[in-house]
């Protein structure tokens, strides 16, 4: 299943926003009807796994001092899996290894990115819709120089690359 939240941008904070309880209605709605017991759901959510979809920073070259040293982001490397020790990403070590073993399985390379502590670090939706459902997450992107600005830079190989791991992702996970 592939979900599209609104207000991404904004916070999250809206009626069809990822910070709200919108899509685990859906989900119970849909299981209700399927004649699943609330108890049934719930087991279902806890076996379940979620991929937050969104860009990620691609070590900027004037501003290399800005990134974590050992895991800096390139333009044409893969995919990013996305860590960050205050949680304003997803990730933990299950999902990442997980998020991993399906790229292995179709000759995608991943790269890893971890925002320095010292810094201040955006979010993604991804901790909020985990928190919602209480499902195990994995952050993800594609790695991007100059992310809203006005030249934002990204690889082809890269959109391939993630198609190519969202593809094995939606038909080895999906039990």
């Amino acid at each position: 299943m592939i979900v599209l939240y609104d207000h991404e941008e904004i916070g999250s904070t809206s009626a069809t926003g990822a910070d709200s309880t919108w899509f685990s209605q859906v989900l119970e709605q849909r299981a209700a009807a399927l004649g699943a017991s609330r108890s049934a759901f719930l087991g279902s959510l806890a076996g379940s796994l979620l991929l937050s979809a969104d860009m990620a920073h691609a070590t900027h070259p004037n501003y290399a001092e800005r990134h974590e040293p050992n895991h800096w982001v390139h333009l044409g490397g893969g995919p990013v899996i996305k860590h960050n020790v205050n949680g304003r990403y997803a990730t933990d070590s299950s999902t990442a290894a997980i998020f991993r073993e399906v790229c292995s399985s179709v000759q995608v390379p991943v790269q890893e990115y971890s925002h320095r502590g010292d810094l201040p670090c955006g979010s993604t939706i991804g901790p909020l819709a985990a928190a919602q459902l209480a499902v195990p997450t994995v952050d993800v992107g594609m790695a991007q120089l100059s992310m809203h600005s006005i030249r934002e830079v990204m690889a082809v190989a890269d959109v391939e690359l993630m198609i190519t791991a969202f593809t094995a992702w939606l038909s080895q996970t999906n039990s």
